[in-house]
């Protein structure tokens, strides 16, 4: 499977990631299988959460990487804000995952401009991510933003993130141009990587399926 650079990290990421958010919905044994599928096919980007199914799918991939670990670029997400509470969300991470460290690390959902004044204020989570870093628990560090390039826009700014997440389909671009319009230029600048999620929209997208990946892809 091709793979590009992720931003000014040294990770060479697949094209296709596997997240884990639909993990939670099939058995055990079927999302083992499927991880193992994907990396078996050339795929080296696995992507979950803590807050997927309260830890299920952390414990999922976990199972795989007890044996697999070395084959692949793990990420998860934490929707804390403060740094008491981040730290403990990752090595809750770290145990169900059932690894040392976490390639990229991504705080969850920074939507809101009150989420962004809570994890850069005192006792935020960007300290705990500062702490974690040293500690060699966390190797780079990125966000979520599912619906607000404004307050994208302003994240960048704050800390040196390595990657950023956001929504890119041709459907939601009607919605919102600035993902494309602001939001990708001023990454490129930063040199910050960009990870696209929901090329289909949510499923809006599922009867022009090809067509939309390939708008994403590009």
């Amino acid at each position: 499977m091709e793979k590009r650079r992720l931003g000014k990290t040294n990770l060479q990421l697949s094209l296709l990631g596997l997240g884990g958010f639909h993990l939670v919905e099939v058995p055990f044994k079927e999302a083992v299988d499927l991880t193992n599928y994907y990396l078996d096919r050339g795929g080296n980007y696995i992507e979950t959460a803590q807050l997927y199914g309260y830890g299920d799918s952390e414990k999922k991939v976990g199972e795989v990487m007890k044996t697999r670990r070395k084959e692949c670029i793990l990420a998860t997400k934490s929707p804390h804000r403060a740094k008491d509470k981040l730290l403990e969300s990752i090595d809750k991470s770290l145990k169900n995952l059932n690894t040392d460290w976490i390639d990229i690390f991504f705080l969850h959902g920074l939507d809101q401009d009150e989420a962004l004044k809570k994890v850069t204020a005192p006792e935020g989570a960007l300290e705990g991510i500062e702490k974690a870093k040293k500690e060699g628990k966390i190797r780079f560090v990125a966000f979520s933003n599912h619906v607000t390039p404004s307050v994208a826009l302003k994240t960048i700014q704050v800390y040196p993130f390595d990657a950023v997440m956001i929504p890119l389909n041709y459907f939601d671009y009607f919605n919102f141009p600035q993902w494309e319009d602001k939001l990708l230029p001023r990454a490129k600048q930063r040199d910050i990587g960009v990870l696209a999620m929901k090329p289909f929209a949510d499923g809006f997208l599922w009867r022009s399926w090809e067509k939309a990946l390939r708008y994403t892809l590009t």
